[in-house]
């Protein structure tokens, strides 16, 4: 069979990367299709991952709405070309359209209940939608739920083995903490945000006597906080979380990810309430692998605890139990994508 893979974030790429590879290994033809966004392209160049891009990121709303013509027919000029039975993506209305409009598959996995997006336009026209086991939609008879989130995929021991040397390789000094601040420029982002820039100030100031800050923001960097600024490639930030002592951000991705990795995890933002996401409730009351805080004063006291009373071994200990329970999901995957007629 012959599947497309739209790719818009590094995390669609880390969900999919060994669901491709499984599917290559057993005969499939396999195109990635990339949007040029954020720091994707870095993350596939860096893994030698050959791509197409079929259209670039707009941060502004009246300039999505152009980009939105010449990204159709940059896909639709692909799909005619490629002859693709399937389409998979994370919720793209793009690639679900292009298969109903040539006649072949289209597979989502949204884990995203308040994204409107998909649930009015995408969910009603794709063939078929897999989320994990405790998403909090019902889609009816082409809804498929799979154990574990998402991230298993390519966080879970079976696959993920952090690198070792990526404390020295990049002169990272220990203990460290990550902080993660988002652009808030995405379509599911209207009328939602994060910290404030003075309270990322703040926030690194209270961490920095008890260990050493790095940060990885999708905006900007102002001249007193450059100085913090990550120091790795795009592609080692998994191995970065998971030799972290502590994460912090504003970002719903990278928030799951230290979890998962074992790293005291806080997430804040104004998702953060009774109608936040499933998985982050699932993360944090079940497994307690994950804080939300939407209260800023409330941050700020507890990632100065943290900062102070390391957990690292606490939550080395949960992440263990929750990958006892859950395994990763690639397999299950699979056969779904070699399953759609």
């Amino acid at each position: 069979m012959r599947y497309i893979f739209e790719l818009n974030h590094p995390k669609h790429y880390y969900q999919f990367k060994y669901v491709m590879r499984m599917l290559q290994e057993q005969g499939h033809v396999v195109l990635v299709l990339a949007r040029d966004k954020d720091v994707l392209l870095n993350v596939l160049d860096e893994e030698e991952v050959a791509y197409e891009i079929f259209g670039l990121h707009k941060k502004k709303m009246l300039q999505k709405v152009f980009g939105t013509f010449s990204i159709i027919r940059n896909y639709m000029r692909i799909v005619k070309r490629f002859k693709p039975d399937v389409i998979v993506s994370k919720a793209s209305l793009y690639g679900c359209h292009c298969a109903k409009r040539y006649g072949c598959q289209s597979v989502i996995f949204p884990d995203s209940e308040v994204v409107k997006l998909t649930n009015k336009r995408v969910v009603p026209l794709a063939t078929i939608v897999i989320t994990p086991e405790t998403f909090g939609l019902d889609y009816g008879k082409k809804h498929i739920r799979i154990k574990g989130l998402f991230e298993d995929c390519y966080l879970a021991p079976s696959v993920f083995i952090p690198d070792a040397n990526v404390v020295e390789q990049y002169g990272l000094e220990k203990p460290y903490a990550v902080f993660r601040f988002v652009g808030w420029f995405a379509n599911h982002d209207v009328n939602n945000s994060g910290f404030t820039l003075d309270e990322k100030k703040q926030l690194v100031n209270a961490v920095l006597p008890y260990m050493h800050v790095y940060l990885s923001s999708e905006n900007e960097l102002p001249k007193e906080l450059e100085c913090y600024k990550l120091p790795t490639p795009a592609s080692m930030i998994h191995s970065v979380l998971s030799e972290a002592d502590l994460y912090l951000g504003d970002s719903q991705t990278m928030a799951t990810e230290a979890a998962l990795l074992g790293t005291p995890a806080i997430r804040s933002n104004t998702f953060v309430g009774p109608n936040d996401m499933t998985n982050f409730k699932v993360l944090e009351k079940t497994y307690g692998l994950l804080r939300n805080i939407k209260e800023y004063n409330e941050v700020l006291a507890v990632v100065t605890d943290f900062a102070q009373n390391s957990r690292k071994e606490e939550w080395k200990s949960k992440r263990r139990s929750y990958y006892e329970k859950v395994g990763d999901s690639n397999k299950a995957i699979v056969e779904l994508l070699e399953g759609v007629k």
